[in-house]
């Protein structure tokens, strides 16, 4: 009998886990600090990613890839972290020539089924990290081969 990929190994029948999600524009210059939700989602394959909470909770053990580009006017501040421990972050500040631009942070964990990934928020009060109908503020992840 022949083993049909997905079958009782968490993986949906594709074989893939990924996902991307986007900052609504309604949801720009956040003010508060934790968890930053991405909740239009474009991709989902494996449904790891929640859009309600902003987590991604793996799906199959492996290694993932993670980026995150924030489109920032100011000064935008997020991490990277896997179950509440920070991986990676980025600080970004342009205050003197007052134009947008983009910043990214990448990084590959190894995670195992029910860890969880998510970006930050951290800084005092405001990050000045946006989306609009020309620039997209995203989160993406995806398991490697």
């Amino acid at each position: 009998m022949a083993c049909e990929l997905g079958q009782g190994d968490g993986l949906p029948p594709s074989g893939t886990v990924a996902f991307t999600a986007r900052l609504k524009v309604d949801e720009s210059y956040p003010k508060h600090a934790g968890v930053l939700k991405f909740t239009t989602v474009l991709v989902n394959e494996g449904e790891g990613y929640s859009p309600g909470t902003g987590i991604f909770s793996c799906p199959v053990d492996g290694f993932y890839y993670f980026i995150v580009h924030v489109s920032v006017y100011g000064c935008g501040q997020c991490e990277i972290l896997k179950n509440g421990e920070k991986v990676v972050s980025l600080y970004d500040e342009n205050l003197s020539d007052k134009r947008s631009q983009v910043a990214s942070i990448s990084t590959v964990i190894k995670l195992s089924k029910h860890d969880e990934v998510w970006v930050k928020l951290w800084g005092p009060g405001r990050n000045d990290i946006f989306a609009s109908k020309d620039n997209d503020t995203v989160f993406t992840g995806f398991r490697l081969g």
